[in-house]
């Protein structure tokens, strides 16, 4: 080969496209560096380092959202959908940054390590959000992963923690084993590793793909805590620190979720039945033994924790819908739980800073005459995520029924619906203990004025966005709608 041909096939890489990521890289980077030069650390400043880069990334998304194209051949992608999921990741880790110093304090578990940790998990979920290739989301999903494992053990001298930890990475490690097991079939079947080549290439020995796709989707299985993978779940969101669950519910359901969203459309012509009736099984099990499991809940993060897995087979029912409606309906639900899974989870982060708070349900009595703002608060995530009426939870639940019916998958819808009813006893219970009950003990906690900002941006965005849907839908949509072009 001359050398003018080898300098011809030289890709010079699109650096404007990866910006943000490169920015949220950079800042994780700087607290790093400046963790090594200084023996005491300064938490306040780490924060505020991490928030400017993080807005910075953000505000660069923002004003570039139609900004698109491929870089370093392929490896990674910039289009309207990575945008769309990253910008809401970015802005869920500034809410969690608000709430990490007083809590770590408090439970005198102030690490340094914890900031850039969480700068390398968010720029690992947006890099999952952004490739089809099968190395990039290999190297991506155990960027987030090991992250998440150390996270959740970071409180000192907490057993649970350590527990949880240790379920999430024994289980972690195996979803992706499995995922890698599933890249190699599909790598064997098609000769290439990237997945939009995989799925549309027509080979002969189809067995190939049909096992790599299986083995993939059940490592992605795992990770998004869909029955029976879901072991890990409950005790790892039980047992972390809860800004962290907090982001785990949130920005971790946005990761791990936007692959299985990318190979949705790639699938639709050769494997649309079976696509349905597997996920559709998966879906349906999911929302029944998540809601089921968590009526007998005492301890009220547990039992968001088996909401959690509820919803996300809400999710998969709308994934199970192969067609553009089903995936508007998939991204729209998926931004609604990241606000109210972040919403619910930051304000029990916030009542576990009193020391006689032990998150049973009994505590919640009365907590309407001690700390009213709260009260309300958690009404209003509570009824959103049973999905009353105007909120964001109604709203996605509602699109997923349109596109399940859409698709004539009556069965599943009606299963989505029995589930919702079961949900009813758990959600409205805790409203009712809220707002009905005595006070068993009076609970105070003194919040900063960044919580109760936080608090009170995602309380409204619940409801402004649930009654005025076409703000998200509009994005939703139109990412959808490229997805499904590609």
């Amino acid at each position: 080969m001359e050398l003018r041909d080898l300098i011809g096939s030289i890709e010079f890489p699109k650096m404007a496209l990866i910006i943000p990521e490169l920015i949220v890289l950079l800042t994780g980077f700087l607290i790093f560096t400046l963790d090594l030069i200084f023996k005491r650390a300064n938490y306040r400043l780490y924060t505020w380092i991490s928030v400017v880069g993080y807005f910075m990334a953000m505000l660069y998304i923002a004003f570039n959202p139609s900004l698109s194209g491929s870089t370093f051949y392929g490896l990674y992608v910039r289009d309207y959908f990575s945008s769309f999921l990253q910008f809401f990741m970015i802005l869920l880790t500034i809410f969690v940054l608000a709430f990490t110093y007083h809590y770590y304090k408090q439970k005198l578990s102030l690490y340094r390590e914890f900031y850039y940790i969480l700068s390398f998990a968010l720029v690992s979920a947006m890099f999952l959000a952004s490739s089809y290739n099968l190395i990039t989301l290999y190297v991506a999903l155990e960027g987030v992963s090991i992250s998440f494992y150390i996270l959740t053990a970071l409180l000192r001298g907490d057993f649970n923690a350590k527990e949880g930890a240790f379920k999430y990475l024994i289980l972690g490690g195996l979803s992706i084993a499995l995922a890698s097991y599933g890249a190699v079939f599909m790598y064997i079947y098609a000769g290439s590793l990237d997945l939009q080549k995989i799925l549309t290439y027509s080979g002969q020995n189809k067995d190939l793909l049909i096992l790599g796709l299986v083995f993939f989707l059940i490592g992605f299985a795992i990770k998004i805590g869909a029955v029976p993978f879901h072991f890990w779940l409950p005790d790892a969101y039980q047992g972390a620190p809860t800004p962290i669950t907090a982001y785990m519910a949130s920005v971790g359901k946005l990761a791990f979720f936007a692959p299985v969203v990318r190979i949705m459309p790639l699938v639709q012509e050769h494997f649309a039945y079976a696509w349905v009736i597997t996920v559709g099984i998966i879906s349906a099990m999911t929302m029944l033994y998540g809601n089921l499991v968590a009526l007998v809940q005492k301890d009220v993060k547990r039992l968001l924790a088996y909401s959690s897995i509820a919803h996300s087979g809400y999710i998969l029912a709308g994934i199970a819908v192969a067609k553009a409606i089903g995936l508007k309906a998939v991204l729209y639900f998926l931004v609604a739980y990241a606000l109210m899974g972040a919403g619910s989870f930051l304000l029990l982060a916030l009542l576990e800073r009193n020391p006689q708070w032990e998150n049973r349900m009994e505590e919640f009595s009365g907590l309407r005459f001690s700390m009213p703002w709260i009260a309300v608060s958690f009404m209003i995530f509570m009824f959103s995520l049973l999905g009353v009426p105007p909120s964001v939870g109604f709203v996605g639940k509602a699109l997923v029924f349109t596109a399940l019916s859409f698709d004539r998958l009556w069965w599943l819808a009606f299963v989505m619906i029995l589930s919702t009813g079961i949900s009813t006893g758990y959600y409205v219970r805790l409203v009712v203990l809220t707002f009905m009950k005595e006070s068993s003990k009076s609970i105070k906690v003194e919040s900063s004025l960044a919580e109760k900002v936080v608090i009170f941006v995602l309380t409204l965005s619940v409801v402004i966005l649930g009654a005025v849907p076409i703000i998200i839908w509009s994005f939703a949509s139109q990412s959808a709608d490229i997805l499904f072009k590609r």
